[in-house]
C-alpha cells in the first residue's frame, strides 16, 4: 500500500483512512514515530490509560493519577537522556 498525505503550514498531517484502519487508530489515539535506519515507522501506541484495570487485584493502594505522573516523569527523563525533546 502506498498513500500520501500533505503537510500543513503548521507541520501537521492527516493520516489517510487506509493507514488509520491498518493501525486501528481513531480520534484520540496516540501514534509513535520511530526512526529505523533511513525510514520512519509509524506505530499505534498504547496510552497508560488503556492499561487501567489490567493489574486489578494485584496492586492495591496505587493511585492511578500518581502512577500516571510518575510514568510521565520517567519518560521525560528517558527522553532527556537520549537527547530527544
Amino acid at each position: 500500500m502506498t498513500v500520501t498525505a500533505k503537510i500543513t503550514s503548521k507541520g501537521q498531517i492527516t493520516l489517510p483512512k487506509e493507514v488509520r484502519k491498518l493501525l486501528d487508530v481513531h480520534e484520540g489515539s496516540v501514534v509513535v514515530f520511530e526512526k529505523e535506519n533511513d525510514r520512519v515507522v509509524i506505530k499505534s501506541a498504547k496510552t497508560i490509560r488503556e492499561f487501567k484495570g489490567v493489574l486489578k487485584g494485584r496492586a492495591e493502594g496505587i493511585d492511578f493519577d500518581e502512577m500516571r505522573k510518575k510514568t510521565k516523569e520517567y519518560i521525560g527523563r528517558k527522553a532527556a537522556q537520549s537527547g530527544k525533546h
